[in-house]
């Protein structure tokens, strides 16, 4: 602690033992105003927050050593602290030790006089070393904190951080660090209790990533050049911060921001980090009245198209960089067709003609707003749009009966829909070498096309299914009916899915993928083909047997290049060219099918 017309001493180490001592003093003279200049010259110069908060607690002193009540309640409860503060863990230690102080040497007497004495007993020595060309005093705040423990990662980082704008001499730097210790630190409190200095770490994470700084936004720093950090990190990180500081009702863009920091963000979490970061960087922190249509449009685009792959973010990133010209007037770029890479080309082609609709017609635009809503479609519409030339009332009535087929994350009626999406079809998408059913998850990626996709083709069986429904009438009975209406032929692959359900359980959910396997349909079990898979025709007899109580078993080979069979009742069935053939133990056909029903007329015959 510095005396009277001694020289400043910048400490590196050992700061909770001085501010320790610092609030012996406070405590000591609290009465005694003419040493108030004296312990003013102990202050932080790190932590804003702690050098603002021993300011006026050295200024108020007299008034929180209440008998009968601790000193960190009266000073909670004073006009002077800020409700924030008490997140500082250098003030929340304070508070702890003024109470400990009070109680400790509350009853000494003379205590002032005791600790005043510097001339004949001075109740305090220090040994000095003069670390002025050691060169070492960074390094050992970066090494130590206030107890000689290693500083956090977070803790480090924000020294560096600080030390890296200081360098770059920027004109706000004063705010930045006032507000990095007071409302930033409120922000990221009120979000996540629990590990706010974490989540608080990772926004610095996330934006450096989509600056290109970093590659991962994960166990980052320590390899991180602070060289390469420009005033524009800076800038964004202000600029967002502030903004969502002061704009609480802003809960959208908050959730954007937050949801880029959790522990399982994704590609286009850090996308739609960047958009906010973005706009807020070119607008300078306010909403000029264009961050909604910015941010719809680039959401439908983000969650609209695949960013499973870090190439893939990275275009999706640059691509936001160079719309950021356009930040006030995204809707008109739009509707003139405006230049655009790095997102899915449909994606991009319906934002277009949406943004046409919207200028041209608000009336219109507010239908297309609501139906952007639905969470299974994430801003994605184009499975009414297109149905019938861009019609508000048809869209509308497309779009109500699609809304009235799915719900959050999957169709109402999985299995029932695509059973009748086959028998008024074949619906099915191509993947690889296979087709699939197309499964219920919307959130694809490049592995199997989603019911999402299929309504976004707007293919006939899908315009099909939406003419004949039916508002007013229950959905699953007249799924029912248009299953129990079909013409599909017996023979067809089709028939086997629509009359025996419990084949869809044979397949993977996340594929439900068949391939065309010796010129016959096989139910592909896994993602591929190389593994089990099973003749479709085959099991539907399976299950058809299985609903007479006749067991039935498959050959073990089950893999690509081979002849499937069913051993039931000593015979062994096959099926080829739309007939069962049924051989005996002496290895003779007895049976082959001949009607235009084969699965029935074999297990009769089977059950004979």
């Amino acid at each position: 602690m510095a005396v009277p017309n001694s020289p400043t001493i910048k400490v590196a180490d050992d700061k909770q033992r001085l501010t320790t001592l610092f609030l012996l003093y406070i405590f000591a003279f609290r009465n005694d105003n003419t040493k108030t200049p004296f312990l003013h010259r102990f202050r932080y110069e790190t932590r804003i927050t702690s050098r603002e908060f021993l300011k006026l607690l050295t200024n108020n002193r007299a008034a929180i050593f209440e008998p009968g009540t601790k000193p960190s309640a009266e000073i909670e409860d004073s006009e002077w602290f800020v409700s924030g503060w008490i997140h500082d863990p250098t003030i929340q230690s304070a508070l702890v030790m003024l109470d400990e102080i009070q109680v400790t040497f509350g009853n000494i007497e003379h205590l002032s006089d005791k600790l005043a004495d510097v001339e004949f007993e001075p109740p305090l020595t220090f040994k000095f070393l003069d670390m002025q060309n050691l060169g070492m005093e960074d390094s050992l705040y970066i090494k130590l904190n206030a107890r000689g423990k290693p500083l956090t990662e977070f803790e480090n980082f924000k020294a560096r951080l600080i030390g890296r704008m200081k360098k770059l001499e920027l004109p706000y730097i004063n705010k930045f660090e006032l507000y990095f210790d007071t409302d930033w630190t409120d922000l990221f409190w009120a979000e996540h209790k629990v590990d706010f200095d974490q989540t608080y770490y990772t926004f610095f994470g996330v934006l450096l990533m989509n600056k290109g700084i970093i590659q991962d936004d994960k166990n980052w720093a320590n390899n991180l050049d602070y060289s390469k950090i420009d005033a524009e990190v800076f800038e964004r990180a202000f600029y967002t911060l502030n903004f969502l500081c002061r704009n609480p009702d802003y809960k959208d863009v908050s959730i954007l921001i937050f949801n880029a920091l959790t522990e399982g963000r994704t590609y286009s979490n850090r996308v739609l980090f960047h958009a906010v970061t973005t706009y807020l960087l070119k607008a300078k922190g306010v909403d000029n009245g264009s961050l909604n249509q910015w941010l719809r449009i680039i959401k439908n685009l983000t969650l609209n198209s695949r960013l499973d792959e870090i190439n893939l973010y990275r275009n999706a990133i640059e691509s936001i960089t160079a719309l950021s010209d356009n930040f006030s007037s995204l809707l008109v770029y739009f509707s003139e067709n405006g230049k655009i890479s790095g997102f899915n080309q449909q994606q991009i082609a319906e934002e277009r003609i949406k943004a046409q609709i919207i200028i041209e017609d608000k009336s219109f635009a507010e239908e297309i707003y609501k139906a952007e809503q639905h969470l299974y479609f994430s801003g994605q519409i184009r499975s009414a749009l297109y149905l019938d030339k861009y019609k508000k009332d048809k869209f509308v009535e497309y779009w109500n009966k699609i809304s009235a087929i799915f719900v959050i994350n999957k169709p109402k009626h999985g299995h029932l829909l695509r059973r009748a999406l086959l028998a008024l079809g074949d619906y099915t998408l191509p993947v690889s070498q296979f087709i699939t059913l197309c499964v219920d998850d919307p959130n694809e990626a490049a592995s199997t096309p989603s019911l999402k996709s299929l309504f976004a083709n707007c293919g006939n069986v899908v315009r099909q299914l939406l003419d004949v429904l039916d508002l007013n009438t229950d959905l699953q009975v007249q799924l029912q009916e248009i299953i129990a209406k079909s013409v599909v032929s017996k023979k067809d692959w089709r028939y086997c899915l629509m009359r025996y359900p419990q084949l869809f359980d044979w397949m993977s959910v996340s594929h439900l993928r068949l391939r065309v396997l010796q010129n016959e349909m096989h139910l592909i079990q896994n993602k591929w083909s190389n593994g089990y898979n099973y003749a479709l025709f085959l099991s539907a007899l399976y299950e058809e047997l299985k609903s007479r109580q006749i067991k039935s078993q498959f050959d073990g080979e089950l893999g690509i290049h081979v002849q499937h069979y069913l051993y039931v009742k000593g015979y062994t069935v096959s099926f080829s060219n739309g007939e069962f053939a049924v051989t005996n133990g002496a290895n003779k056909v007895v049976f082959v099918s001949k009607t235009d029903d084969p699965i029935l007329e074999t297990a009769d015959f089977i059950s004979r």
